[in-house]
């Protein structure tokens, strides 16, 4: 039997993706964050480079561009080819050690295998997969793939970890970010040069290499660690309390309040107040307001004095629309999910558990999911009306262009792409395409 170093481990979205846009409309579901880390970089952790990656086609060029720039090894997004001794992996899937360990196992044990979670397919391995089938993975048609290629033996484990709900990423954060954070082989902060609060051990506040730590801020340790990456800066009179990462190039503004489970990605902008968020990078909170228990994509600008409402009125658990269907939670605590490049203007509000979609432009009070390239003013006395193409894809250029970051000609076709794919959402909205007025 072969071992797992000589297998090209694959990675691959099943049709679940759909439960996690607006999120995953810019990314694979594996590339969603949970503690430090991305699901696939998860799965490096154990089973090292990643050799064959499986997403929706339109994504493929723009992903590419995202490995390359990590430069992260790789053969092949999508691969048209045959592949010989492939580990399949589900980007669903939560890596583990034990769990790593116990695939790595049935690796040494059996030619070809398929380990379920009930009826999900998250680990398989061949010996072989032709080139016609390679298709059904691109298209996230799983079922057609359990039903096409062989297993000599299937195993069910019902305690696999996998991530089915978008909420479920809040849900785990805090702890997640708390096991990663001690883990992590950052340095301990030494005594501080700022005149800065402890509450809690100074071993658990640790630091990449230039970091600023203004004065009179306050590091809170009592709950979790905090790690601030890489040239982050935090500024006066701010609260941190742990767990909480921020990450590279980051700042943390004067007075701003960043509390337990937050999980700021690299280049953000952080004021006001910040409570178990994940938020991908080059995002802007720069302002008062609240964000709390919310997922912030790339790119995302939210104006002054925004706040994502975390709790119903009545204490009763938040619902979302997921794929057509209202879902209960199960949470009594539950923001928002915003995706990539949207932008709130100052004073807005969105109520629990809602969805902002890619390039989306929010006014006022939001009650409701908002489409994709949507400007929603309803509080003001506004319809629904769609924006200009031309407008988000200038608007873009211009905030990666502030941040030294060129557009791509990928990643403008990814924009144009994103627009004709959600269409059929504005449509049901009953968006218009006229001129914003208020």
């Amino acid at each position: 039997m072969t071992g797992w170093h000589s297998l090209n481990i694959a990675l691959f979205e099943d049709e679940k993706y759909r439960y996690f846009q607006p999120l995953t409309y810019t990314r694979p579901v594996y590339e969603l964050r949970l503690g430090l880390y991305s699901l696939r970089e998860r799965v490096s952790k154990y089973f090292g480079d990643i050799r064959y990656l499986f997403t929706r086609e339109y994504l493929k060029e723009v992903y590419k561009e995202f490995l390359e720039n990590k430069k992260l090894s790789f053969e092949a997004v999508n691969p048209k080819h045959e592949l010989d001794d492939i580990l399949l992996i589900n980007g669903r899937l939560v890596m583990s050690k034990d769990f790593a360990d116990l695939i790595k196992e049935k690796v040494a044990k059996a030619e070809e295998f398929a380990i379920f979670k009930g009826k999900t397919l998250i680990v398989a391995k061949f010996k072989k997969i032709e080139e016609e089938k390679l298709e059904l993975l691109i298209n996230q048609n799983i079922t057609e793939i359990i039903k096409a290629l062989p297993f000599s033996e299937i195993f069910n484990f019902e305690s696999a970890k996998t991530i089915d709900y978008p909420w479920e990423l809040l849900k785990e954060n805090n702890n997640y970010l708390k096991q990663d954070i001690e883990e992590s082989s950052f340095k301990n902060l030494e005594e501080p040069s700022c005149k800065c609060s402890l509450y809690g051990s100074l071993n658990k506040v640790l630091v990449g290499e230039n970091v600023v730590l203004e004065d009179f801020i306050v590091l809170d340790t009592r709950n979790g660690p905090i790690l601030i990456d890489d040239s982050a800066t935090v500024k006066a009179f701010s609260v941190i309390k742990g767990p909480t990462y921020i990450g590279k190039y980051s700042v943390i503004t004067e007075f701003t309040k960043v509390r337990e489970g937050s999980n700021i990605g690299e280049h953000c902008k952080i004021g006001g107040e910040v409570v178990n968020i994940i938020m991908h990078g080059f995002a802007n909170k720069v302002h008062e307001g609240f964000v709390g228990r919310s997922y912030i994509g790339e790119w995302v600008n939210l104006g002054a004095a925004t706040v994502t409402s975390d709790l119903k009125n009545t204490f009763g658990t938040v619902k979302m629309e997921l794929d057509g269907k209202r879902v209960d939670t199960g949470l009594r605590k539950l923001g928002s999910f915003i995706g990539d490049m949207a932008k709130t203007a100052i004073g807005t509000k969105i109520y629990t558990g809602k969805k902002i979609g890619v390039a989306a432009q929010l006014y006022g009070t939001v009650s409701t999911d908002v489409p994709s390239f949507t400007i929603y003013a309803k509080t003001l006395g506004a319809k629904p009306i769609e924006v200009y193409l031309d407008s988000v894809i200038k608007s873009q250029r211009k905030m990666m262009t502030s941040r030294g970051i060129t557009m791509t000609k990928n990643y403008e076709e990814l924009i144009k792409r994103l627009f004709l794919l959600t269409e059929s959402e504005r449509s049901k909205f009953g968006v218009k395409k006229s001129v914003f007025r208020l």
